[in-house]
C-alpha cells in the first residue's frame, strides 16, 4: 500500500458568462474540487464505491473527478473539459470526454 500526493489540475468551460465577466469564479472550482478530492484523501480507495470493481489508476481517478465535479458544476451551466490528474513532478494523466 502507498499513497499519492495529487496535483489535480482542472479544465471548466462555459457559454455565457456571469455579471462580472466569468464563467466561473477560480475560488468556487477549487472549493468543489477539493471537496471531492477529500472524499479519497486518506482512504484506501480500493474499498470506496467506485473502485470496488475497477482498479483506482490516476486514469480512473481522473475519470471520477471529472464526473463528480460536472455533476456540481451542471446547474450552474459549467462542464468540465478536462482534468489533469498529476501524481509527480512529471507524471500526469489527462482525462477528457
Amino acid at each position: 500500500m502507498h499513497g499519492h500526493n495529487w496535483k489535480v489540475e482542472v479544465e471548466v468551460c462555459g457559454n455565457k458568462l456571469d455579471n462580472i465577466g466569468m464563467v466561473m469564479d477560480f475560488k468556487e472550482i477549487k472549493k468543489s474540487t477539493n471537496n471531492i478530492v477529500g472524499e479519497l484523501d486518506h482512504e484506501f480507495l480500493n474499498d470506496l464505491e467506485p473502485f470496488k470493481e475497477k482498479n483506482p489508476t490516476a486514469e480512473n481517478i481522473a475519470k471520477y473527478i471529472f464526473g463528480r465535479l460536472n455533476e456540481v458544476l451542471s446547474p450552474r451551466d459549467v462542464k468540465v473539459k478536462s482534468i489533469k490528474l498529476w501524481e509527480t513532478e512529471r507524471s500526469a494523466v489527462k482525462y477528457t470526454e
